[in-house]
């Protein structure tokens, strides 16, 4: 059982490989324009991003009681990531989907690559240590989840504009084997929401002192 899903597992990555190396990429760029982008930000809105980081770090070390409970958050975080999975799955079904995924690829890079570089940017290492309790534990999950997703849509998409080549019942198996990954990557991602309510708040207080400090 254990070898036959090691040769699944290394027959899918071979075949997918090309598609991987471009999806990967295309999240590296999203991250690095994020990035820079933190350069261009007028002094304004820097400003303004640099007040609601103390708001935010004085809440986290705050001990009084009256904060945001955390179940309360967990039906939206777990909604935007519902809604993201099925999204990219739906796509998958349109033949001009593939640009809209390579977007939210890109989209999601971009975001991450922009708060890292803004918290590095302001608070250089102790930005970067609050960075990564905040930003790393629940993408550990949910970042191989988008990717992956997002290779399963473009590749089926590529299927379907070649479908007049492949026999109905292979593209249906296709269908539901396509469906049946964004299904368990959306199950990932959903776990990877319960780790932003519950683990990640807890890695950002722990951080967020020294951040007050400054």
């Amino acid at each position: 059982m254990l070898g036959y899903l090691r040769q699944s597992l290394g027959e899918y990555i071979k075949s997918n490989i090309v598609a991987y190396f471009f999806i990967i990429l295309i999240f590296i760029v999203g991250i690095v324009v994020g990035a820079l982008a933190v350069k261009t930000l007028p002094d304004e809105q820097k400003s303004e991003l640099i007040s609601y980081l103390r708001i935010l770090f004085n809440g986290l070390t705050s001990h009084a009681d009256g904060g945001v409970n955390p179940s309360n958050l967990l039906g939206p975080v777990m909604i935007n990531n519902l809604k993201t999975i099925a999204l990219m799955w739906i796509l998958g079904f349109t033949v001009v989907g593939i640009p809209f995924v390579l977007f939210m690829v890109f989209t999601r890079g971009f975001i991450i690559g922009f708060t890292v570089g803004f918290l590095v940017n302001e608070y250089v290492m102790k930005g970067l240590v609050f960075a990564l309790a905040s930003v790393l534990p629940h993408n550990f999950l949910a970042i191989p989840a988008i990717l992956i997703t997002g290779v399963s849509s473009t590749t089926f998409s590529l299927r379907l504009l070649r479908r007049k080549s492949q026999v109905r019942t292979n593209l249906f198996y296709e269908a539901l084997s396509y469906t049946g990954i964004c299904i368990v990557m959306l199950l990932l991602i959903l776990l990877g929401a319960i780790i932003e309510v519950y683990v990640s708040p807890v890695f950002m207080k722990l951080v967020a002192g020294f951040l007050v400090k400054e």
